[in-house]
């Protein structure tokens, strides 16, 4: 029995199944890159914390205002001489030196704020840059990945043809048990002989298994793990 074809079948098939999975992981980081996602939630995280800063800036802005518009009022009616009651001018008056404490507390405040708020509009900055160095250096891995793909793609269907090949020397009895060992011995199915053991378990042979491996019309299988045994 001649296994010299089964042996150069397995060969195709482990190269065909080392291409499926290599294809399989390149579509799997051409479709999504974890580098990319995480940079784009970091924009968008340090985009959301810059809006809060902004709108809490705004507000502060529109109570000064408020409250200037208040004063401005309360000093107008103050020197406007309508007001001729005691009580109440002490009262204006006290109002006045509170509006103007407030203005200068939200003052105070705003500075502190748009002191945040450069800190947001920075990491935001910062976060941008940085996604657009991941977003450029996976554009290029796409194309290097792209590339690879391609390359596999030919081989993969070169080896098909030269499958077909093969398979019409071997018969359909061969190729029967070498499918049916496919599923049991994850795909590798026929080994070499080398240095007197089997090449998947490293069992050593005894004088007289290894003559009926030589025997080209017997298939002789590993005592320990079950594979075919050929020798080039």
């Amino acid at each position: 029995m001649n296994l010299t074809n089964l042996y150069e079948l397995q060969l195709i098939d482990t190269q065909l199944n080392s291409i499926t999975v290599e294809i399989a992981s390149i579509e799997k980081k051409l479709k999504q890159n974890q580098q990319v996602l995480s940079a784009t939630k970091c924009l968008e995280e340090s985009q959301k914390v810059e809006e809060s800063e902004q709108r809490t800036l705004r507000q502060i802005i529109e109570e000064i205002d408020q409250k200037k518009i208040k004063l401005s009022q309360s000093d107008a009616m103050l020197y406007s001489g309508k007001v001729q009651n005691p009580k109440e001018l002490q009262d204006l008056q006290l109002e006045i030196q509170s509006l103007k404490k407030i203005i200068a507390k939200l003052e105070d405040k705003q500075l502190d704020q748009m002191i945040r708020l450069e800190e947001a509009q920075s990491q935001v900055e910062q976060a941008n840059s940085t996604l657009n160095s991941i977003s450029s250096q996976f554009e290029t891995s796409k194309s290097q990945l792209a590339a690879r793909r391609n390359v596999l793609t030919s081989d993969e269907a070169m080896l098909k043809k030269k499958r077909e090949v093969v398979l019409q020397s071997i018969s359909p009895d061969l190729l029967k048990h070498y499918e049916t060992l496919q599923s049991r011995k994850n795909g590798l199915v026929i080994v070499l002989l080398e240095n007197d053991a089997c090449a998947a378990c490293g069992t050593q042979l005894t004088p007289s298994e290894r003559q009926e491996v030589r025997l080209t019309n017997v298939l002789f299988h590993c005592p320990t793990c079950g594979r075919i045994l050929h020798i080039k």
